[in-house]
């Protein structure tokens, strides 16, 4: 799977002119458990939350909505990182 664009985190307008709409991913509260994941895109919402959308090998999209937490950044829990540092491409797995 290739990606054209080379950043995870973007505004609505930059994904929207890669061609990534965000509602066609599964929306879900936690990542599916000990499925391998790509990183797409992190979308900004109202700069108080992130949009995060991964795929796995079949082409399930899910988008996992994060806010920010505290001193933590803005955490995905299931992955134990920050959603800001997440690149497009990388292979993520929750446990």
């Amino acid at each position: 799977m290739t990606f054209e664009h080379d950043h995870f985190t973007m505004s609505y307008h930059q994904a929207r002119d890669y061609g990534i709409d965000y509602r066609e991913f599964e929306k879900v509260d936690c990542l599916p458990e000990g499925v391998p994941l790509i990183a797409v895109a992190g979308i900004w919402g109202d700069y108080s939350n992130i949009r995060c959308l991964f795929m796995d090998s079949d082409g399930n999209g899910y988008m996992r909505n994060i806010r920010k937490w505290g001193e933590s950044g803005y955490l995905i829990k299931e992955l134990g990182i920050d959603a800001k540092t997440v690149k497009v491409g990388q292979q993520c797995r929750a446990c």
